[in-house]
């Protein structure tokens, strides 16, 4: 890969996997300043692991920062662990973009770990 376009893509998957863990971040502080955290010891085994595989995606975006092929795996696993929960809880795969919308940056981090030699580390 090409060490400019590599250095540009790395910059879109890490403004991209910042908004994203700014966004989770700020819908888990809404849920809680709502709800208060009571709830969060109260779910169901679905809504516990799909939280889980959501946290793991979550996690896996800022570790991407650093390292690039653990943290895209981590969140790509992440997602594909959420996609089957609901499925196997539901009998249907999530509706629209969003989800996708949060694993990109991690397809992004691995296209970068697997592309060879890292580019200029910027």
């Amino acid at each position: 890969m090409n060490p400019q376009t590599g250095k540009i893509i790395r910059w879109i998957a890490r403004i991209w996997a910042a908004l994203m863990v700014a966004f989770m971040l700020f819908m888990f502080i809404a849920h809680i300043v709502d709800d208060g955290i009571g709830p969060l010891f109260d779910l169901s085994f679905r809504d516990a692991l799909m939280m889980v595989s959501m946290i793991g995606s979550v996690i896996g975006l800022g570790l991407a920062w650093k390292w690039e092929r653990l943290g895209g795996w981590m969140t790509v696993g992440g997602m594909l662990a959420f996609y089957l929960f609901d499925y196997i809880f539901s009998g249907d795969f999530p509706r629209g973009p969003v989800f996708l919308i949060i694993a990109f940056p991690g397809i992004l981090f691995l296209i970068l770990a697997y592309a060879g030699k890292k580019t200029d580390q910027a």
